[in-house]
């Protein structure tokens, strides 16, 4: 499942991945969330939509096997910044309150 978001959704959703980072819920770039979602840990998997056509399509089958929910973000370098660090490809969310409150974001606000 591939969520897309507007820029209301997006500042909402930006909100919650900073509090998360602040709590050590996030594992940030690449092979740290690929790491999250093969060992099960994963609750929610961010990939930038200009991360590397490689990177997509192995997060994203890793996803799929592990059931996990995706959503693409619009660029490495905002998403990055969100947490502090430098750009990253991918986030893998390490809580399933904060995975829920995002998704719910994306679900109640269509506009």
């Amino acid at each position: 499942m591939s969520k897309q978001m507007n820029s209301k959704q997006q500042n909402k959703i930006a909100g919650y991945l900073g509090l998360a980072q602040r709590a050590g819920r996030i594992a940030a770039g690449d092979s740290s969330a690929r790491e999250a979602l093969l060992k099960g840990r994963a609750a929610l998997l961010i990939i930038a939509e200009d991360a590397a056509d490689s990177v997509q399509e192995e997060l994203h089958a890793l996803a799929e096997t592990a059931q996990v929910p995706l959503l693409m973000w619009p660029d490495k370098v905002n998403l990055g910044l969100i947490v502090g660090k430098s750009r990253r490809g991918a986030l893998s969310l390490l809580d399933q309150g904060f995975a829920t409150a995002i998704l719910k974001v994306l679900q109640s606000e269509k506009s």
